[in-house]
């Protein structure tokens, strides 16, 4: 039975809460087949790849969430597709000798281990073979950036002097390699850190699991001599695009994980087995369908999950990955819940609930009524000065930088909304909207930026938005980029308001009002519909008939597919496609309006 990395690694990374979220939909099932050819595997495996990126960004039903995967794998392939291109040239260029890199399968190079009746095998980004070692590479659609001091806040602290190091350094080669590699260790917390890289659900160790799948197999396969390496390829976050259409080397980075993966085999050797286990008890002859309900049993047989609610769950306690604890401070974990019997938000003991939002939670699904901290968010309005500006951005995010300026993932602009309110609740939906639209996939961000300060005016207004980090990121970029309009633009971001602040609260916000430290850390306002919630499309409902539904772009993920299709378009589909991304960013700033319109009636 041949058993592929991504099917190993469906079995080993199953993740039990995130299913349990979700058993009200269909549930996935992943295919075993003796003689699946290579074509099906490959459909398999992308198919996968692409449903974890998004389930990630989307939740909707099985249906409509496996179109928008298929849309927006389509929509990003050719960046997936260049950066393997770029990353075997790397290796090429860095290493010589015999490299096989290709975006082919049958093409790249190929490992199998038999194990019994179990066939574990690996398709390779990159391969390099020269007289004494053999380089395994493994590319990532990923960034440096989750494993460096500034971009992840990943580090270790030398214990004598407090001082932060980088976990990871590189040496004269440019090859980034785990600290203990290159440098003596002083007194640190260095092996503490080091365990969050062999949590196969760490948002870093999740990649080294993927290689250490790799090497347990090729090691089982091949009987050689020379050294076998093994080398993460990601994107470097702190490489700058110079506006050319040709991507150097010098956009992607080497991490050298032979030691971590060393110290980890006893870990994929029972995890080896233990997908053995699981595969053999629902085996069915040659074909397996192994549901992810079967991999829950597996996982967790004492837990039994029969009528559990689809609406008011434990699991829409907020802050609940920190667990829970009693009034002797022991500390409980959802799952420790579970196995307890604690289905429903409100079976959850009120002595656990040490947290007050919780306790908010709680006596809002009991009391089936609002909670409202009046005076909080009467006090948070008197802060909005007039006009008020509601803006809301578009982005496109890609791997690969597009424009000059840019970093990988770096969010393109390439549409704004602004509704203007010139005094409390006076705004028209249409006449007082003005919004901007790239035509194209041209670099547009200036003719963006300059229509925008042409509507906000330098005149103290607030410009409130939903989710403040975003368009303040945007705006400091945009600072980046155009120098010229530095003072404009740090004009408007010592303006920006975030709307949410006024709905779910924000503790430094409020502390400033004279609020004391309690009060502050406090929700404003909670309903039960949030469900833990705050996200604008959970909380418009609540305060306006406004819906989504009606439009044909209905989320920010199908903005980005439509705007991706402009050049793909007859001029009669572009205007309708144009119209309905500018109906869907107008809608984002007018949902602002009528929730803050609400509030103030509260």
């Amino acid at each position: 039975m041949k058993i592929s990395k991504t099917q190993f690694l469906n079995i080993m990374k199953f993740d039990y809460l995130k299913w349990l979220k979700s058993i009200q939909e269909d549930e996935v099932i992943i295919e075993f087949n003796k003689d699946l050819k290579i074509e099906e595997l490959i459909k398999l495996e992308n198919n996968q790849k692409s449903k974890a990126f998004m389930e990630s960004l989307y939740n909707d039903d099985e249906e409509e969430l496996n179109n928008k995967i298929d849309l927006k794998l389509e929509m990003l392939m050719p960046y997936y597709q260049e950066l393997e291109m770029i990353s075997g040239r790397a290796i090429k260029d860095k290493f010589g000798g015999d490299v096989i890199y290709s975006l082919e399968t049958y093409n790249q190079k190929r490992f199998n281990y038999k194990n019994h009746e179990f066939d574990f095998y690996c398709f390779l980004d990159g391969y390099q073979e020269d007289e004494d070692t053999i380089r395994i590479f493994e590319t990532k659609a990923t960034t440096s950036s989750k494993f460096s001091l500034k971009g992840n806040n990943f580090f270790f602290t030398t214990l004598d002097d407090k001082v932060k190091h980088e976990f990871f350094i590189k040496d004269k080669e440019d090859i980034y390699f785990p600290y203990e590699d290159i440098k003596k260790l002083k007194n640190s917390d260095y092996f503490k850190n080091e365990k969050k890289l062999f949590n196969k659900f760490d948002d870093r160790g999740h990649y080294i699991y993927d290689l250490l799948y790799q090497k347990y197999v090729i090691e089982n396969a091949v009987k050689t001599k020379k050294k076998i390496e093994y080398y993460l390829v990601i994107l470097d976050h702190e490489y700058i695009h110079d506006g050319k259409s040709d991507y150097p080397n010098e956009i992607v980075r080497f991490y050298n994980l032979s030691s971590l993966l060393n110290k980890m085999m006893n870990v994929i050797k029972d995890d080896i087995n233990e997908t053995i286990n699981i595969i053999n008890k629902y085996n069915n002859k040659d074909n397996i369908n192994l549901k992810e309900s079967d991999l829950a049993s597996y996982y967790y047989s004492d837990i039994d999950l029969t009528n559990f609610p689809s609406k008011n769950n434990l699991l829409i306690y907020t802050n609940r990955h920190h667990g829970f604890k009693d009034e002797k401070d022991n500390k409980y974990s959802v799952i420790d819940l579970l196995k307890a019997g604690y289905r429903h938000a409100i079976d959850v003991p009120y002595e656990l609930l040490h947290r007050e939002n919780n306790k908010i939670q709680r006596r809002v699904i009991e009391e089936n009524k609002p909670y409202f901290n009046r005076e909080k968010i009467r006090q948070g309005i008197k802060l909005l000065k007039y006009p008020i500006y509601h803006l809301d951005f578009e982005s496109f995010n890609a791997p690969l930088p597009r424009f000059k300026g840019e970093s990988p993932y770096s969010q393109s602009l390439f549409q704004y909304s602004v509704h203007i309110e010139r005094k409390p609740g006076i705004c028209h939906k249409d006449n007082d909207n003005y919004y901007y639209l790239a035509k194209d996939h041209k670099d547009n961000r200036l003719s963006l930026l300059e229509s925008m300060l042409d509507v906000i005016k330098p005149d103290g207004g607030s410009v409130l938005v939903y989710n403040v980090r975003f368009e303040k990121a945007r705006l400091k970029e945009l600072q980046q980029y155009y120098p010229k309009y530095y003072n404009e633009l740090e004009d408007i971001i010592n303006r920006l308001f975030d709307l949410q602040h006024l709905i779910k609260g924000n503790k430094s916000l409020y502390l400033s009002l004279g609020f004391d430290k309690d009060d502050a850390s406090l929700y404003n306002y909670y309903h039960q519909d949030l469900e833990g919630s705050y996200s604008i499309k959970k909380v418009l409902p609540l305060f306006s008939k406004l819906s989504y539904d009606t439009l044909d772009v209905k989320d920010g993920i199908e903005a980005m597919i439509t705007y991706h299709s402009f050049p793909l378009l007859d001029e009669k589909a572009f205007n309708k496609e144009y119209q309905a991304l500018i109906e869907y960013c107008k809608q984002d700033t007018w949902a602002m309006f009528e929730i803050l319109n609400k509030l103030r009636e509260i």
